[in-house]
């Protein structure tokens, strides 16, 4: 099994592997089932390190992407190939004139959103996390695909406030301005988000409000880490 190389003038982060990965699972070159190369082989064909390669099949085995055997090796799960009905694919301008495209948006989120789930946890009240939850409903029973991105934000904007921050919360504000501003990159706004896409987002996020009422910022940060991993790497995907 061959996979496309991670070119050399990118860094080669996990979510670039993670991208390279769901593009081979596309294209047919990993099917449903198979055993993956170890990985030194998959670092070798993607042109990257066995840290990122690492983290890209953590992140897919927290998802249910692939599964690990004791003594045996990395597998696709049987259904791997079903993700892309559930995945929220966006196809984003590389760049806009006057705000930052949502590719750049993202990779900046990943530099400090994670860690800031370790303040959230802590300064988090209990009408906050039932706002969330609110929040949540909200999202699966969004009727259009703008209203169920402006129901994401109302999400994230939430979480931001929990921080009792006010530059983290003046942040996100200003991510949702840059956002609105280009109609979050999206096309036939007024048509319903499909309800795979709504589910999945769901459920990821859900995990999310559950971790920060449990309390636990790790747990916390490593979703939120996989959150825009994932959504970093499904920018502009076939293109």
């Amino acid at each position: 099994m061959k996979t496309a190389a991670i070119a050399t003038n990118e860094r080669a982060t996990p979510s670039l592997v993670y991208r390279a990965l769901l593009r081979s699972i596309k294209s047919g070159h990993m099917v449903p089932g198979a055993k993956l190369p170890n990985q030194y082989e998959l670092a070798e064909q993607l042109n990257t390190s066995r840290s990122a390669v690492r983290s890209a099949l953590a992140m897919m085995e927290r998802q249910g992407l692939v599964r690990r055997q004791v003594g045996s090796g990395t597998y696709l799960t049987d259904d791997a190939d079903d993700v892309f009905e559930r995945m929220d694919q966006t196809a984003a301008a590389d760049e806009h004139e006057d705000v930052p495209s949502f590719a750049e948006i993202v990779e900046g989120r990943l530099l400090f959103e994670p860690a800031m789930m370790h303040l959230v946890v802590s300064r988090v009240e209990d009408a906050e996390i039932a706002e969330m939850r609110s929040i949540l409903v909200d999202i699966l029973e969004a009727p259009v695909w703008k209203e169920f991105k402006e129901r994401i934000y109302a999400l994230h904007r939430q979480i931001f406030a929990s921080t009792k921050n006010k530059f983290m919360i003046q942040v996100m504000n200003n991510i949702l301005d840059d956002r609105r501003a280009v109609q979050f990159d999206g096309r036939d706004t007024d048509k319903p988000a499909p309800d795979a896409v709504r589910r999945q987002t769901h459920k990821d996020l859900a995990l999310i409000v559950d971790a920060i009422a449990e309390r636990n910022g790790k747990r916390a940060e490593e979703l939120v880490s996989d959150h825009l991993m994932r959504t970093l790497a499904t920018i502009n995907i076939w293109q």
